[in-house]
C-alpha cells in the first residue's frame, strides 16, 4: 500500500510537470488486462473522458526501496468508451510517458529510487491502475497479475478487478458495458497508434 501511494504521488507530480493535471468530475477510470497480438495490453474503460492514465508497477511486497514503474497519460483525439494501451510500449503520438528515474530522500535509510519498468519477468507480481485522482477522491480497484495470468486471457476477454483483492477473467464487452453504463460516446475502440500490420 505504501509503495502504490508513493508511486501515485510520483506519477501525479510527473504529469503536473508535463502540464497534464486533470481535476474534472468523476475521476474513476477502470483498467483491465488483455493480450492483443501477443502483447500485454491495458483496456481502459474511458467512458468518454478527455484523459486516460495508465500506471503499471512491480508489486512484489518486498522491502526493496526501489520502485519499478511505467506510466502514460493519453489524450484521445475524440471521446471513446474504451482505449487499448500496449503496456511498456514505446511513446506514440498523443502519449506522455511519465516514468523516469528519480530519487527522493536525504538520509541512507529513507532514500527511495523510482526506476522505469522496461520488461515483464516470471515469478513477479505487477499492478495495473488507471485511476485519475480528482476532487471526489474516488479510485478504481487495481488489477494485480503475474505473467502466468496472461496465458489465462483468451480472445475477447480481459482480466478485471472485482475488488481490491480479487481479479477474474471476463468478457471484454461485459467489462466495458458495466464500467460505462449510460454513456453515449462512440463504442468504437480508439486503439493506440501502432506499427502497420
Amino acid at each position: 500500500m505504501r509503495r502504490s501511494s508513493a508511486l501515485a504521488m510520483v506519477v501525479l507530480m510527473s504529469w503536473m510537470s508535463l502540464g497534464a493535471c486533470y481535476l474534472g468530475p468523476d475521476p474513476v477510470q477502470y483498467a483491465s488486462l488483455a493480450v492483443v497480438d501477443d502483447r500485454p495490453t491495458a483496456v481502459v474503460a474511458s467512458c468518454g473522458r478527455p484523459l486516460v492514465s495508465v500506471l503499471l508497477y512491480l508489486d512484489d511486497d518486498t522491502k526493496d526501496l526501489d520502485s519499478h514503474y511505467w506510466s502514460v497519460l493519453i489524450r484521445p483525439p475524440k471521446p471513446v468508451q474504451q482505449l487499448e494501451v500496449e503496456l511498456l510500449g514505446a511513446p506514440r503520438p498523443g502519449w506522455e510517458i511519465g516514468s523516469r528515474a528519480e530519487t527522493f530522500g536525504s538520509s541512507p535509510g529513507s532514500v527511495r529510487r523510482f526506476v522505469p519498468l522496461t520488461s515483464f519477468a516470471p515469478a513477479h507480481h505487477y499492478t495495473l491502475d488507471s485511476s485519475i485522482g480528482g476532487p471526489e477522491g474516488a479510485t478504481a480497484p487495481k488489477v494485480r497479475f503475474t505473467t502466468d495470468d496472461l496465458r489465462k486471457i483468451g480472445p475477447g476477454q480481459v482480466l478485471a478487478a472485482i475488488d481490491e483483492k480479487r481479479s477474474e477473467v471476463v468478457s471484454r464487452d461485459s467489462f466495458i458495458k458495466e464500467r460505462c453504463p449510460g454513456t453515449s460516446p462512440p463504442t468504437e475502440i480508439a486503439e493506440s497508434p501502432a506499427t502497420p500490420r
